[in-house]
């Protein structure tokens, strides 16, 4: 039923007289019901570690009270952090959209590579039942693709009678991989070198020491991505995927071949097939890990893997990234893999669980001076917290937003940077005080960098916006006067108003923070004073 504005008002005029409880004074008992609980369960502790009893209670009956209580506490706590994401925004505020040059793809999965020139002359006949001869024509006319479909089609009947003796071949996988990589659009080409592979992985020994490979899951990654003609690679890619994905993660399962007669000792240096693609997904296209997550939800639907399988690779992959191109790749990826809308939930909370933010966390120390890794790791941070409370939790734990901080003063001269470090920063203000203390989050060091952020970059609009926003949320929140009004601060507000005359947002702002500090909300630049 609609009502108008002003019956809207009188409604609420009317139950404030009757003594009703509104919205604000809901909120206030439930913080105040917060509170309380948080001191019994530190009395309860102390009595705990005393021996001592507390409301009659001792030893194991005091155990299973305090679980209780540490339960609604964790009840009272999530219901708070929803509410302030609804009315606030999301736990950890990202500036998803901002896009104003900045950094390139994190890596790319072209090689440029030439083909080599086939013979003069008439095309030569080859043996197609033998493989030495196979791999041999393929190489002399690895320029001609219709030679190279021939090829892949005879690689494909022999894997398919004897997959093991084709993939331990030397030559053969590498032949391969090169002449997908040559004729990417070539769908006959790709089509025959998937059924080849799919053939292959059917050996879980084989899948598991050299298909697992991300330069293999690359190129399997790269048929979903590009879902081209015949539409049959994708279908073979899938197969392929899950035969290998089986052999590592469930061995006995009917989606691979016969298990191997004794454990598979895997080769030095290999990854293990879950890392392998994840890895290949670092490493390629943003194309390639923009299809992981509908990868991984068929092999649940399969039953192949659950997603705390899948979560529990992903995290010990970090591992594995030593560049910061791959470190870049792994952190989008994590961004991919835990998107707002999605409808289930299990994969982010999952890979909360296994300790991605930890993981993330560690790239960004790891590539510290790298700016491609500094902005990515905020938005995959971003993306892991979500509005998950477990997720916040960790993000407080691993000293998340010292990350951000040591991101904004190591890359100041990045704009990009510095707009999504000042919207972190910003959210932090909101979080419950335990959290703030758990995370050693300051408002004053908040205030101070996104000061220096506007006086370095003046000029970008987005940039003042946010940060004339985020200093209006301080001053509402923590009444810190002083720390703006520090070092001409009122001085720097007006002056980003003078320069930004036609933003209305950066006005609006503007106004919003000179009345928090006890000036003239309705000043406005000598420009337009007139």
């Amino acid at each position: 039923v609609w009502i108008s504005t002003r019956e809207g008002e009188h409604r609420v005029r009317v139950l404030q007289a009757l003594g009703a409880p509104t919205a604000e004074a809901m909120a206030a008992a439930e913080n105040n019901e917060l509170t309380q609980i948080q001191a019994e369960l530190q009395a309860i502790k102390k009595a705990l570690r005393e021996g001592a009893a507390y409301l009659g209670m001792q030893g194991e009956a005091l155990q299973r009270y305090l679980l209780q209580l540490n339960e609604k506490e964790n009840l009272l706590l999530s219901k708070q952090l929803r509410s302030l994401a609804v009315n606030e925004g999301p736990l950890l505020q990202d500036t998803a959209g901002v896009a104003r040059g900045g950094y390139p793809s994190a890596i790319t999965n072209g090689s440029h590579m030439q083909a080599r020139p086939a013979p003069p002359g008439e095309t030569k006949a080859f043996n197609r039942e033998n493989l030495q001869e196979v791999l041999s024509h393929m190489g002399e006319y690895e320029a001609v693709p219709g030679e190279c479909a021939k090829c892949l089609k005879s690689l494909s009947t022999l894997a398919y009678k004897n997959a093991r003796a084709v993939g331990q071949e030397e030559q053969c996988i590498p032949s391969l991989l090169r002449v997908m990589a040559l004729h990417s659009n070539e769908g006959v080409v790709q089509l025959n070198a998937m059924r080849a592979l799919c053939n292959m992985a059917y050996d879980q020994e084989l899948a598991l020491q050299r298909l697992s490979q991300p330069d293999v899951m690359l190129r399997i990654l790269t048929a979903f991505a590009t879902e081209g003609e015949p539409k049959e690679s994708v279908a073979r890619a899938s197969e392929a995927l899950a035969r290998i994905v089986a052999a590592e993660v469930k061995p006995d399962s009917d989606g691979g071949g016969p298990p191997p007669d004794k454990p598979v000792q895997m080769p030095a240096g290999s990854t293990g097939a879950l890392t392998g693609l994840y890895l290949a997904a670092c490493r390629g296209e943003a194309a390639c890990r923009e299809v992981v997550p509908k990868l991984l939800t068929q092999l649940a639907a399969n039953e192949v893997m659950e997603a705390k399988v899948a979560a529990e690779g992903f995290v010990r992959s970090e591992q594995e990234c030593k560049i910061a191109s791959e470190g870049a790749g792994w952190l989008a990826l994590a961004k991919v893999l835990t998107p707002a809308d999605t409808k289930s939930q299990d994969l982010p909370s999952a890979l909360v669980e296994a300790g991605a933010i930890r993981a993330a966390a560690g790239i960004m120390t790891r590539f510290q001076h790298d700016g491609l890794v500094q902005l990515t790791g905020i938005e995959a941070m971003s993306s892991l917290v979500g509005n998950r409370w477990a997720g916040l939790r960790a993000f407080a734990d691993v000293g998340g937003m010292e990350r951000v901080e040591d991101a904004m003063r190591k890359h100041n001269q990045d704009a990009i940077i510095q707009t999504k470090g000042i919207r972190a920063l910003g959210s932090g203000v909101q979080w419950p005080a335990d959290v703030q203390e758990r995370a050693r989050y300051s408002h004053r060091r908040a205030v101070e960098l996104t000061k220096t952020a506007m006086s370095m970059h003046s000029m970008d609009s987005e940039l003042q916006i946010a940060a004339l926003e985020a200093l209006a949320k301080y001053l509402e929140k923590t009444k810190c006067v002083a720390e703006v009004k520090d070092a001409g601060g009122e001085g720097l507000v007006k002056m980003m108003m003078t320069s930004h005359l036609n933003n209305a947002k950066v006005q609006q702002w503007g106004r919003s923070v000179l009345n928090e500090v006890g000036a003239d909300p309705n000043w406005v630049p000598r420009a337009t004073a007139a």
